[in-house]
This record gives structure tokens, C-alpha cells and sequence, in this order.
């Protein structure tokens, strides 16, 4: 037994100490890891964008009929930073992603969600999936029109700008 862990040390501690070794020597030649890259570019804290993230697809499942009936695209399961969002100027983060029926190999409905800071989810649209310039549209409604008298409603434009960069 003593011999076989004199043995393991042995191959063990070389190998440990030429990977810090090799650690050090690309971290002086500048060689970055993805990961980091990704990290850096996000402002938001990166647990609150996991978790906003998975508050959006939930909110989405939940509007959609559950996970019997829904699924949402394969990258709002996986890490937050490969997912399409936008961070927004008063901290909350919006989600654009689209999904389908369970096992769906082309998605048929579009979920753009805002989630606030105190984890508030707020759904922009949730329909049919839009064409590519029109997401900035106001999805169809049954209300009447607005005519010349009645006031029309702001939307942030910002936020608008914000998801159309991102589609294209």
C-alpha cells in the first residue's frame, strides 16, 4: 500500500506542477479563456443573469401550458451568457427566445420577457414568430385602433433599439 501511494505522489506531483506552470506561461502570453471573455462583457452581475434567465423560460413555460406543451430553445438552458438577452439601462435584463411543442426541430412561437432586479418578470410578446424586422412591432391586438384624439401610449424605445441590434 505505502508503495503504491509513494508511486501515485510521484506521477502526481510533476504533472500538478507543469500545469501550474503551463497556467502561468498563457496567462503572461495574453491567451484568455472564452469564458472569461464572456464574463467580462456582461455588466450584470452574472448569478442575477442566470437567474434571470431561468425566470424568463419559466415565465414562458408557465404562459405557454407548462412543459407538457412547451419548450424553449436549447441555449435558455444552458449558461446565461450564450442566451440572446439585453441588459437595460435600470439594471433588468430582456430575453428574446423562441420555442415549440417538446422534441420541436423548428420553433413556432416567439417569448421576448423582462426581468427586473427584484426578479419580476414582465412577458413584451409571446405569440407566432414575428419576421426578422418586425420586432419592434406591437404584436396584433383586439382593441380598436387609436384614432387622432385618443393619446398614444410611450414605449420605450431604448429597450426597442436595443433588441432590434441584437437580432441583427
Amino acid at each position: 500500500m505505502y508503495k503504491s501511494l509513494l508511486f501515485s505522489s510521484m506521477l502526481i506531483v510533476p504533472l500538478a506542477a507543469s500545469t501550474a506552470v503551463d497556467a502561468q506561461a498563457q496567462s503572461q502570453q495574453g491567451v484568455v479563456q472564452p469564458l472569461r471573455l464572456a464574463q467580462e462583457a456582461v455588466r450584470t452581475d452574472p448569478y442575477f443573469l442566470t437567474r434571470a434567465k431561468n425566470l424568463a423560460r419559466q415565465a414562458a413555460e408557465r404562459e405557454n401550458g407548462g412543459l407538457s406543451k412547451y419548450r424553449a430553445e436549447a441555449t435558455m438552458y444552458g449558461p446565461a451568457v450564450d442566451s440572446s438577452y439585453v441588459e437595460n439601462e435600470d439594471g433588468s435584463v430582456t430575453f428574446s427566445f423562441k420555442g415549440g411543442p417538446p422534441g420541436f426541430t423548428t420553433p413556432t412561437l416567439e417569448t421576448v420577457a423582462t426581468v427586473a432586479p427584484t426578479g419580476t418578470v414582465a412577458i413584451g410578446y409571446n405569440g407566432p414568430i414575428r419576421p426578422a424586422g418586425a420586432e419592434a412591432a406591437e404584436p396584433a391586438s383586439t382593441e380598436p385602433t387609436p384614432t387622432a384624439t385618443d393619446p398614444v401610449p410611450e414605449v420605450p424605445s431604448p429597450i426597442i433599439d436595443q433588441i432590434k441590434d441584437l437580432v441583427e
